[in-house]
């Protein structure tokens, strides 16, 4: 894919050449093009691609390309009003009003949605400038003039596959559509690498049992010729078929007639019966040295593949764990987890069983067929006859394959989490009685696994009885050949025959399993690509190439002309500005949704600003090694998490090495150690799974006291009180009295009361700065501050009233 050319002024993708070549392109040296973006969908839904193309005085819709193809919409800026991206069900449309009837301009998928939206706010304001400057909607009188619009912040290319030029999951460069399998399989063998000596011993340990288990059928040749058949003798001297000695005799004794056909002599009964010992003998041999071998090389592989997949495992958890909570808002937990667990454990058993199993049927092929060719050429090129058609059904079925498994591994993820949403939100389901409903929603998503999975096996069942039959119809060519030999006294013998069609079944079972590899390589590379696509997902929060290390962190935090979305075009803090002094506390006020916990989530660095920068003690956060920053903040958050472990363990989280002494006297600090000691088993109680064991205001103590233990340079309270008592609340703000001397600390809490003691109360208001000051000064004021009090108030006096 060419690169998208891009600025500050300008988004502009290279246009198709029929498009480019259009007399009623607009866009030239007196009118730049400003935009130029194709959608993935048509105006009435179906996929395709229409182009918007915005030039410095007008808009333009293609929706043909060719060179005589008239634009579907044109229209002057300055008739524009009204531009925006509505969200439609799988879709999303920009609209605007033309002057003054509304139209839908283009049309496009959820994944090309997050362009589109910013595409549309830069038309909007090319729009509202046009409009300006034709003197249509005035100026501020006695203002300056209008700035010339910029793209919106933080514009990120579309990235599409070069191949196919399907739109790509943000952050990833993997194409599910054109994964290849040479390239797949290589990046999975890779991971043997550190164990190349080990793979080394058991490929030559392959070769061996490779030659090994070729032995017995070789053997079954003298078994059957010298042994097995008993002595000819010749009855009918006038045999006609009977060969004949010099003198024109036919042969009296068995000895003569193979000397006459070139066989060996006939050996007496006592010699057969010591050769069948030694044979057999031979036999066991073999066959014992090629279990013993296979034994041996089984556990050694499944020692290096287990171990290789667990490093698999581990790297795709490390690798998710360095992600932004950004990532996880936008990944399902059930969808990571079948990935790191189910989509991995494909892969160990690739590396246990497929990786050896194919070089062994390899081996054995090549093997065999130079035996075969030893034996009889003319019939293994017969017995050869089936197998470019077998070849030429695997490369046509392969790609089918590979699709219909990648889209039941899809739909697995999906089913788990669906299952993870159910379980994990069990009480909110059971307190609403929705049980019905998450019944039906369930058997949906393993309706639809059922189906995905039917469909490929399905294939599968009848994709390999069809090669099975193909490869097994060799050995019905060698019977009939063969028979015709030995019948018509041909030189192939009995024996030779036998040992033939022994090594035939051997060639045809590796072969079937090679050509169950298109099988093994379908589910293995749709497991590959999902775990690949993780792991080549760039974090949005990246560790810098040359962070600065900051051991002790004073505490100083500077916001400095923030703006941050969750949905980089929605703002949820708009060019904010705050200066926290090392030890000064500081309360975060204002309505839901007014921006107090993401001013926390960015400075806990769980994401990065959009524009502006935040500092810790004069340096960007983005270049502070995130170990550093993060262990010394200490976070009591809203939603408060406990793991399933003791108390001890859950307070100790953040302080593995922690005496008791100390963990006790965080708990008391937390208002937490009485509580604590009147249970059965005291700090070595198991909370449960998140904590269920405990109630609301208990997981909310030890929550605290973990933050105490941790000993932070910089402690947030985001609703730290929520879920306590009135009682409880105020011992629990005596203790944070103490606590906070000496550490910079931002609280959020629900009940403004409890921020009496903040040296400074700032207060939020649709993501901006509106009131600071002390709790005394803001009541002064009479302004929001004064409103939430007042609305506080008249709520406690009502549920005091009907209490």
């Amino acid at each position: 894919m060419a690169d998208v050319e891009s600025n500050e002024y300008t988004y502009l993708e290279p246009l198709p050449a029929a498009l480019a070549e259009n007399p009623r392109l607009a866009g030239d040296e007196g009118e730049p093009r400003l935009i130029a973006a194709a959608t993935d969908l048509r105006a009435d839904g179906s996929y395709g691609h229409e182009w918007l193309i915005v030039t410095t005085q007008r808009l333009q819709i293609f929706d043909q390309l060719s060179q005589d193809a008239l634009p579907a919409i044109e229209a002057p800026l300055t008739d524009l009003t009204q531009v925006e991206l509505e969200r439609l069900i799988g879709t999303a449309t920009i609209t605007a009003s033309i002057r003054g009837e509304h139209r839908d301009l283009v049309r496009m998928t959820h994944s090309s949605q997050q362009l589109f939206q910013r595409l549309s706010q830069y038309l909007g304001e090319l729009a509202k400038f046009a409009r300006k400057n034709a003197g249509i909607d005035p100026c501020p009188e006695d203002g300056p003039p209008p700035a010339t619009p910029r793209m919106p912040i933080d514009l990120e290319r579309r990235t599409r596959c070069p191949q196919c030029g399907l739109m790509l999951r943000s952050g990833s460069e993997i194409c599910p559509a054109c994964l290849d399998k040479g390239q797949a399989l290589m990046r999975i063998l890779a991971y043997m690498r550190p164990y190349w000596w080990q793979m080394a011993l058991v490929w030559l340990l392959l070769v061996v049992s490779t030659l090994l288990n070729l032995v017995p059928p070789y053997l079954t040749r003298p078994l059957v010729d010298r042994v097995l058949v008993p002595a000819m003798t010749v009855t009918d001297a006038d045999d006609s078929r009977a060969p004949y000695t010099m003198d024109g005799r036919p042969p009296q004794s068995t000895n003569q007639r193979r000397a006459v056909e070139g066989g060996p002599p006939s050996l007496t009964p006592g010699e057969r019966l010591r050769m069948l010992g030694l044979l057999v003998v031979g036999l066991l041999l073999a066959q014992l040295g090629a279990m013993l071998i296979g034994v041996w090389r089984g556990r050694k592989m499944a020692r290096i593949g287990t171990q290789v997949a667990h490093d698999l495992r581990q790297e795709v958890f490390e690798h998710v764990q360095r992600h932004s909570l950004r990532f996880f808002d936008q990944h399902k937990t059930g969808d990571l987890m079948s990935r790191i667990g189910h989509d991995t454990g494909s892969l160990e058993s690739v590396l246990i069983d497929g990786v050896q199993f194919f070089v062994v049927n390899v081996l054995t092929l090549i093997g065999i067929g130079l035996v075969l060719l030893f034996m009889n050429w003319q019939l293994t090129l017969l017995v050869l006859l089936p197998v470019p058609i077998v070849l030429i059904i695997s490369r046509l079925i392969s790609r089918t394959l590979r699709r219909l498994f990648h889209g039941a591994w899809s739909r697995r993820g999906k089913l788990g989490a669906t299952l993870n949403e159910s379980l994990s939100g069990m009480r909110v389901v059971k307190a609403f009685a929705r049980e019905g409903e998450e019944n039906t929603r369930f058997e949906g998503h393993s309706r639809g696994l059922q189906q995905a999975m039917m469909r490929a096996e399905q294939a599968w069942s009848t994709y390999f009885p069809t090669l099975t039959f193909l490869t097994s119809s060799g050995a019905l060519i060698v019977w009939y050949v063969g028979g015709r030999k030995i019948i018509g006294g041909d030189e192939l013998t009995l024996g030779t025959l036998m040992a033939f069609l022994a090594y035939l079944a051997m060639f045809f079972g590796p072969l079937q399993f090679l050509t169950r590899v298109v099988d093994w390589m379908a589910r293995s590379l749709a497991a590959a690509q999902r775990v690949f696509e993780l792991l080549d997902t760039t974090p949005d929060v990246p560790e810098a190439a040359e962070p600065v290390a900051m051991d002790h962190i004073e505490g100083r935090v500077t916001f400095q002309n923030v703006t941050f979305g969750y949905d980089p075009y929605k703002p949820v803090l708009k060019n904010l500005t705050l200066d926290i002094k090392p030890g000064e506390m500081i309360g975060l006020v204002g309505r839901s949704g007014a921006g107090k916990s993401t001013t926390i989530n960015l400075l806990c660095r769980f994401y990065d600003p959009n524009e502006g920068a935040l500092l810790i003690d004069g340096v960007d956060a983005r270049n502070i090694r995130q170990h550093d920053l993060r262990s010394q903040l200490g976070v009591v958050l809203q939603d408060t998490f406990l793991f399933s472990g003791t108390i001890a363990e859950n307070i100790t989280y953040g302080k593995r090495d922690a005496t008791p002494l100390e963990i006790m006297r965080a708990a008391k600090a937390a208002n937490a150690h009485h509580f604590i000691i009147q249970k059965p088993d005291g700090y070595d109680t198991i909370v449960g799974e998140r904590g269920y064991q405990l109630s609301g205001g208990e997981r909310q103590r030890i929550a605290i006291a973990r933050a105490i233990l941790h000993s932070p340079r910089i402690l947030i309270l985001d609703e730290a009180t929520a879920s306590v008592d009135t009682d409880t609340e105020r011992e629990i703000q005596e203790a944070i009295a103490r606590l906070t001397k000496g550490r910079t600390t931002i609280a959020i809490a629900h009940r403004l009361s409890t921020l009496r003691n903040a040296d400074r109360l700032v207060v939020l208001k649709e993501g901006e700065i509106i009131e600071q000051g002390s709790h005394a000064e803001l009541l002064a004021q009479e302004g929001e501050f004064h409103r939430l009090v007042n609305m506080q108030q008249e709520m406690a006096a009502i549920v005091g009233v009907h209490g």
